[in-house]
């Protein structure tokens, strides 16, 4: 996949550095280049998505990591840069939200083209491992949401059918009193059999209330023994 990639960066001899590294690692990589936090932002919130983000750390509005508060950035591998000897300043990077942070001669080093390969591959899989988190949260809703719908539905459907066999073995009734309680009870079977398949389905486990099985759904009232 071609990465796009965001610099921002208000010293032009650096930015031309940069983008020739980048070039001669992704030829067709889209590079788009920024001077400040505030055009930084425009820029972010009408682009879909950069894989890659080169920072700079003092920048002419305010300090690079200030960018880290825009959630559009979120989603992005950022490399915090700097030429900047202060100790404090990797660390302060790293905490806001930096994937690694370079002093800026490092940039024309061996280890500058790498260590970007290793920072896309790292967000490409932190990428996918929050992608199946929020599948699996999905699921958990689901079946919670099947689990409460067996819960509402068997409770009155169990009620409807006892009536329906109590009336039907009463002795007192019709043939088409009789074909009108059998289609009842066939309904309230069928409607039982999907509720049980759909369950099946999601693998929710079920909770023994005395002889009946049931559910418990977050939410409802304690059980009285």
């Amino acid at each position: 996949m071609t990465p796009a990639i965001l610099i921002v960066e208000d010293d032009p001899s650096f930015t031309s550095i940069v983008q020739m590294r980048l070039k001669s690692w992704r030829p067709q990589a889209e590079i788009v280049t920024t001077k400040t936090i505030a055009d930084a932002r425009a820029v972010l919130a009408a682009h879909n998505t950069f894989s890659l983000a080169i920072l700079d750390h003092h920048l002419p509005d305010g300090v690079g990591t200030e960018l880290f508060e825009d959630e559009h950035l979120a989603q992005t591998a950022v490399l915090a840069v700097s030429s900047d000897e202060h100790p404090d300043i990797p660390a302060q990077s790293v905490k806001a939200g930096a994937r690694h942070f370079l002093s800026k001669r490092q940039v024309t080093e061996k280890l500058f083209l790498p260590l970007l390969d290793a920072l896309l591959a790292r967000q490409q899989l932190e990428m996918e491992l929050l992608a199946e988190k929020l599948k699996q949260s999905a699921i958990d809703t689901i079946k919670v949401l099947i689990a409460t719908l067996e819960h509402e539905i068997n409770n009155p459907l169990g009620a409807v059918l006892g009536g329906a066999y109590l009336v039907k073995t009463s002795g007192s009734l019709d043939s088409e009193q009789l074909k009108t309680l059998q289609l009842i009870e066939e309904s309230g079977q069928r409607i039982k059999h999907v509720i049980k398949q759909l369950r099946s389905a999601t693998d929710i486990e079920s909770v023994a209330k005395g002889h009946v099985q049931t559910f418990h759904i977050p939410g409802d009232k304690p059980w009285k023994v």
